[in-house]
C-alpha cells in the first residue's frame, strides 16, 4: 500500500523542473535540521536522485552537481542554507524499505507541501531502485592513431567505472565523479597509463619513503596507509583516473601495505 501511494505522487513530481525540485528539498532538509535526523536522510536520498538529473544537464550548477554531494550545492540553491547554522547537521545510512517508510509517513503526515511530496517521492523511488550497473562498450581513436576499447560499467554522481580492453586488458579507469562523455575518459585512462609507464624511476624513488613513513604509524590500519600514500604519492598522481597502486605492484613488484 504505502509504495503504491509514493508511485502515485511520484508520477506527477517526475515532471517538475529539477532546480525547484531541489530547492523544494533544500528547504525541506533545512526544516528537518534539529527536528529529526530520519527526516534529513530521507529528504537527503531524494535529493541525490535530483542531483543526477541536474548533472546530466547544462545548467549554472550542473558542473558542481557531477563533482560534489548535496550538502555542498545547498547554499547555492537558496539562501536560507546558513552554513555555520546547518553544516553541523549530519545524515544516516537507511536500507530501501526504511526510506520508503519514511516517505510514506511524510506523506500521510503531510510534512510539506504536495509538490514537496511529490518531488520527495520521485526521489525515492529512484534511490530505492536495483543499482543498475551498465554494460555499454565504447570506442575511441586516441590523437597517435591507437584505436581503444572499453565498457562502461557505472555513471553517476558517485563515479564513472570503466574497464578498458584495447590496446591493455582489464584496466580499471575510474573517476569519482559523473562524466558524461565515457570516451573522454577512456582517452584520459589511456593517456595516464603512458603517463604512469614513464614514472617507474620516480615511483621507486618515493618507496623507501613511503614505507618509512609506514613503520612510523601509532597504529597499523587500512585508513593510516591510506593517508600516508597520499602524503607520499598525492601530488605524483594527481587526477589520475587509473589504480595507481594495483599497477604498482603489477608491473614493478612494490607493495603497497
Amino acid at each position: 500500500m504505502k509504495k503504491i501511494v509514493i508511485e502515485e505522487y511520484a508520477m506527477r513530481g517526475v515532471q517538475c523542473d529539477v532546480m525547484k525540485a531541489l530547492t523544494l528539498l533544500t528547504k525541506a532538509y533545512i526544516s528537518q535540521c534539529g527536528i529529526s535526523l530520519g527526516g534529513r536522510t530521507v529528504v537527503s536520498y531524494a535529493a541525490d536522485m535530483w542531483q543526477e538529473r541536474l548533472a546530466w544537464l547544462d545548467l549554472p550548477l550542473s558542473e558542481m552537481a557531477r563533482k560534489e554531494p548535496f550538502v555542498h550545492l545547498m547554499p547555492h540553491i537558496t539562501s536560507e542554507y546558513d552554513n555555520e547554522e546547518y553544516d553541523d547537521y549530519d545524515i544516516t545510512c537507511m536500507e530501501n524499505d526504511e526510506l520508503l517508510r519514511g516517505c510514506y509517513q511524510m506523506i500521510k503526515g503531510k510534512e510539506f507541501d504536495e509538490t514537496t511530496l511529490e518531488v520527495l517521492s520521485w526521489g525515492i523511488l529512484k534511490a530505492t531502485e536495483d543499482e543498475k550497473w551498465l554494460s555499454e562498450e565504447i570506442e575511441v581513436v586516441a590523437s597517435d592513431g591507437t584505436l581503444i576499447k572499453g565498457v562502461l560499467e557505472k555513471q553517476d554522481c558517485s563515479g564513472t567505472w570503466m574497464t578498458m580492453s584495447v590496446p591493455y586488458s582489464d584496466l580499471s579507469i575510474t573517476k569519482h565523479e559523473l562524466v558524461r562523455n565515457a570516451q573522454e575518459l577512456l582517452l584520459t585512462g589511456y593517456s595516464d597509463y603512458q603517463r604512469l609507464r614513464q614514472m617507474e624511476c620516480k615511483v621507486r624513488e618515493l618507496y623507501p619513503v613511503y614505507l618509512e613513513s609506514i613503520s612510523k604509524l601509532e597504529k597499523d590500519s587500512a585508513w593510516g596507509r591510506h593517508c600516508v600514500f597520499n602524503e607520499v604519492y598525492g601530488k605524483l598522481f594527481d587526477g589520475m583516473v587509473l589504480n595507481a597502486e594495483s599497477l604498482m605492484k603489477e608491473w614493478w613488484n612494490l607493495v603497497i601495505r
